[in-house]
């Protein structure tokens, strides 16, 4: 099965790119999967979710990685700097 999708390859090549600003910059690092949740508004001022995922991660896989980025154990804004 192929699973070559133009879109999400071009938000793969993306997030690799700007893979630096996630700490990335001082080490080499391949990008091996990603979930993204966007916020869109129409012109009713109506507003929703999406969610998607590469192909490399799977269904359950994209849910407890959105679980981590919830309810994980993230440093605090002062421990960031």
């Amino acid at each position: 099965m192929d699973k070559s999708d133009p879109l999400r390859d071009r938000i793969h090549e993306v997030l690799q790119e700007v893979g630096g600003m996630n700490g990335t910059d001082d080490r080499a690092a391949l990008l091996t999967g990603w979930v993204v949740v966007t916020e869109w508004i129409d012109e009713d001022g109506e507003t929703w979710l999406s969610k998607s995922h590469s192909a490399s991660v799977s269904h359950w896989a994209a849910n407890g990685m959105h679980h981590e980025a919830l309810y994980g154990d993230w440093p605090s804004a002062d421990e960031e700097n």
